[in-house]
């Protein structure tokens, strides 16, 4: 074997042992995996910031001809004036929607029990229950009640923890001047990809690899950046339409509806569903309201905001789409329900780079 091929080979060997290892003891890698991103949190919450602000310091340095780092600064008092504001616009009724949750969770009860009594009623006049009405009404009642208690005790907790949302915001700060970094030294990560993947392979597959690299980026970064705008569009226009109707728990709804787009198909429906459980329990006549909402952000999404923004830059078919959200669900839980989609692209852009390379070669 060649001296220079030997590197290589040897890497794959020692990666494929570790992954061998590790996955022979679940708990090990889950221990391993937690260690390794609590370490690295900081350049990943720097990576993510630094892939929503570069665009638009690219924007500003290209329109007004100004420096970078002028840009850069422009960018960062923008997005945190942005953030500050609609923290005192939207955070007070969060925490009063939180608080009106938490005392209204008895009342809650008392109604879901009532409207399961009128329907396991409605269904049994009409032949349409299998099961015992006893048992059907206690197995949906244990279940509903359970997540209701669920939400309340998620938001006693956010609500107390207190020190490590702290902690979080301050990881979140240092994240931001990591990003800082990352942009203004563009030019040098960059080179120091090319050399490292430089070490490993000669000089033409280097070329390639790196090409290669950069399609997988674009693919992941045009993905991150059209679902951010698009979730957040889904979440202001639902806000506003809730509120023009006084729909109650409007901020929590919208912010659910919001970060629910974030994952194609699934996430929608799952806040969906929250957001109508949270107010037929309250005000069931406004129920029609947030299907409105919903209906309208959807549509904003689906056929004027979604095409223009995120376009073909995953290039995956419906089916492809519902299927990677399932199979990295699985694996990695919600984190793999959102970047399903971008890996699986990836896994497309490999799958297409393989069958071009073997028609080549014959």
């Amino acid at each position: 074997m060649k001296r220079k091929n030997f590197l290589p080979f040897f890497m794959l060997g020692l990666l494929i042992v570790t992954v061998q290892s590790l996955f022979q003891n679940t708990s090990s890698l889950t221990n391993v995996l937690g260690l390794i991103i609590n370490y690295i949190r900081p350049f990943i919450y720097g990576i993510f910031i630094a892939i929503i602000i570069n665009p638009m310091v690219e924007f500003i340095e290209k329109k007004f001809k100004i420096s970078k780092g002028i840009s850069l600064f422009i960018s960062m008092i923008f997005i945190i004036l942005f953030f500050v504001g609609v923290i005192f616009l939207i955070l007070p009724s969060i925490v009063d929607s939180f608080k009106e949750i938490s005392n209204q969770m008895p009342t809650f009860k008392i109604r879901f029990t009532k409207y399961l009594e009128n329907i396991l009623a409605f269904l049994k006049e009409k032949n349409l229950l299998i099961m015992n009405i006893d048992q059907a009404k206690n197995t949906i009642e244990d279940f509903f009640i359970k997540n209701i208690s669920n939400i309340r005790n998620f938001i006693l907790s956010f609500s107390l923890n207190i020190i490590d949302l702290v902690m979080e915001a301050f990881i979140i700060l240092l994240g931001g001047f990591i990003a800082m970094y990352f942009i203004l030294e563009k030019s040098y990560f960059t080179t120091f990809i090319k050399r490292i993947i430089f070490l490993i392979f000669d000089e033409k597959k280097s070329q390639e690899g790196y090409e290669f690299l950069i399609k997988c980026k674009n693919i992941f970064l045009k993905y991150l950046q059209g679902r951010t705008i698009v979730s957040i569009a889904v979440g202001i226009i639902a806000y506003i339409i809730m509120r023009i109707f006084k729909v109650p728990y409007a901020s929590i709804n919208a912010i659910m509806l919001g970060i629910g787009n974030m994952i194609p198909y699934f996430g929608s429906l799952i806040a969906g569903t929250i957001a109508f459980i949270l107010v037929v329990l309250v005000a069931p006549i406004k129920v029609l309201y947030v299907f409105l909402a919903i209906f309208i952000a959807q549509m904003v999404d689906g056929y004027i905001i979604g095409p223009k923004i995120l376009g073909e830059s995953v290039g995956l078919s419906s089916f492809w789409i519902v299927t990677s959200i399932i199979i990295m669900g699985n694996i990695m839980g919600t984190l793999g329900m959102f970047l399903g989609v971008p890996i699986f692209a990836i896994l497309k852009l490999i799958y297409i780079h393989l069958l071009e390379a073997k028609k080549e070669k014959n």
